[in-house]
C-alpha cells in the first residue's frame, strides 16, 4: 500500500512537470525583432561608439544572454553585450575606418539562438 501511494505521487510530480514545461509559449521567429542602435547616432571612425539592440516579439528573460558580431572584413569580432533587462543589450565598439560595417546579434534564451543581421554606416 505504501508503496503505490509513493508510486502515485512520483507519477503526478512527473505529470505536472510535464505540463508546466509544455505550457511555455513557442516562439514565433519571424515576429522577433532586433532594432540596433548606436549612440553617437553619427559613427566616427576610430571614435568609441556605444551599441543598444532591443529585442521585441518574444519575452526575454533575465537568464537570456546576447553577442554583437562585428564584421571587419570577413572576420567576425565578438563581444558579449550587457542584459539591462526588458530585452535591451548594449555594448561598446571602436570601428577602425569609414564604410558599412555588417554587426550580428546573436542572442540564447534557453535552447533558441536568433541571429538577426543589421548595418552600421561609419563616416
Amino acid at each position: 500500500m505504501k508503496q503505490r501511494i509513493v508510486s502515485l505521487v512520483l507519477v503526478l510530480s512527473l505529470i505536472g512537470t510535464m505540463i508546466a514545461c509544455s505550457s511555455e509559449e513557442p516562439v514565433d521567429l519571424e515576429a522577433v525583432q532586433a532594432e540596433l542602435t548606436t549612440n553617437p547616432e553619427t559613427v566616427i571612425a576610430g571614435s568609441q561608439a556605444d551599441m543598444k539592440v532591443t529585442v521585441t516579439g518574444m519575452k526575454v528573460s533575465d537568464t537570456a544572454r546576447a553577442t554583437f558580431d562585428v564584421r571587419i572584413g570577413d572576420e567576425p569580432v565578438l563581444m558579449d553585450a550587457i542584459h539591462e533587462g526588458d530585452g535591451v543589450f548594449s555594448g561598446a565598439f571602436t570601428f577602425p575606418g569609414k564604410g558599412v560595417y555588417t554587426v550580428y546579434i546573436h542572442l540564447y534564451e534557453d535552447d533558441i539562438h536568433i541571429t538577426k543581421k543589421k548595418q552600421v554606416e561609419v563616416k
